[in-house]
């Protein structure tokens, strides 16, 4: 339902306001020069920016979807959710399972999650369950955080809504992702960008835009085999999904955490608030890009004006990781605190 005026009124004014689709399209920005080293040929880069909905992350799609999937027995019945994530999806699930009368969110992580990461799951409410299963498990095996949080569903009161799986997922990026970027570029676009977690967004946005542009590139990102970059799927891992990301995507750029957490900076800088699964994805944008002009293949990116129209999507804020870009970025790229004494 449009609201026009944007104001949330009445008993159910919170969750109202927090359905992620409750503000419309979502803003597309075009990157300035500073950004885009590939300008003069054509290319023009946009992100869209996911994260401006009240719960900061592309995740609150999902975990609205999922929950909305729910029937009102299995609502009434449901005390406790529990999901294999330490991020956005399991601090979604935690607010908003609220408004759905759920009152328990159980997050089952792995024991090399950050502090800090810990620190925001337990400041919007959620428990934390530590598993000794691998940091990337296969969504179909008998063993690790996917497959525990699986068991811990099946108890009574109980209910795990199994992210890597659930059709609400991928159905959520088609709406609220491919929908909205077909609306806002048509035919314009030449490539759509994502980086692969569950692959719901990029198995989602993907054949939908594919289905209206058959020439458009799917392109996404994975993290290069020893790195480290929240959110997204090492090159490796993203093999042991379930959703059918490989039938519509037609490049993966394994991209480095020190490429991602430097061009998420650059992104910062000029204003976008943005992760580092983010600038994953422009690395890897420039990445590919590099590689078509070095062997004089751009024109097989270009629409029929002549121009080669990238988007890729901003998936959350900056402020989960700030320690993070400390820790893997060289000190010099941050100006010293000086005591004035």
């Amino acid at each position: 339902m449009k609201n026009k005026k944007n104001i949330f009124a009445g008993e159910n004014a919170v969750r109202d306001f927090l359905n992620p689709g409750a503000l419309g399209p979502l803003p597309v920005v075009e990157l300035p020069k500073s950004l885009n080293p590939f300008h003069e040929e054509g290319v023009r880069i946009f992100i869209k920016l996911m994260q401006f909905v009240p719960l900061s992350n592309i995740k609150s799609f999902p975990a609205h979807a999922m929950l909305s999937a729910l029937s009102k027995e299995k609502l009434s019945r449901t005390k406790n959710l529990v999901e294999y994530s330490s991020g956005n999806t399991v601090l979604s699930l935690t607010i908003l399972g609220r408004h759905f009368g759920i009152p328990n969110m159980h997050a089952v992580i792995t024991p090399d999650v950050p502090l800090h990461k810990k620190r925001l799951l337990q400041l919007v409410g959620a428990n934390l369950l530590i598993s000794h299963g691998p940091p990337s498990p296969d969504v179909w095996a008998e063993a690790g955080g996917v497959y525990e949080a699986k068991k811990l569903g099946e108890k009574s009161g109980w209910h795990n809504l199994h992210q890597y799986i659930n059709p609400a997922n991928q159905k959520a990026a088609e709406e609220h992702v491919g929908k909205e970027i077909w609306k806002q570029f048509g035919a314009k676009l030449s490539v759509f960008m994502a980086s692969i977690g569950t692959a719901g967004t990029i198995a989602g946005a993907g054949p939908y835009i594919l289905k209206k542009n058959s020439k458009a590139k799917i392109w996404g990102t994975a993290i290069e085999s020893g790195s480290s970059v929240p959110g997204p799927r090492g090159e490796s891992a993203i093999h042991k999904l379930a959703f059918p990301w490989e039938k519509c995507v037609h490049e993966v750029i394994a991209v480095d955490e020190l490429c991602s957490f430097r061009a998420s900076l650059d992104l910062i800088r000029q204003g976008f608030f943005v992760g580092p699964s983010t600038g994953m994805q422009l690395s890897g944008i420039n990445k590919k890009i590099r590689e078509y002009k070095r062997k004089g293949k751009l024109d097989e990116l270009r629409n029929k004006n002549g121009e080669i129209v990238v988007c890729f999507v901003a998936c959350d804020t900056m402020f989960p990781y700030i320690d993070d870009y400390f820790s893997v970025l060289p000190e010099k790229l941050f100006p010293k605190i000086k005591d004035l004494s």
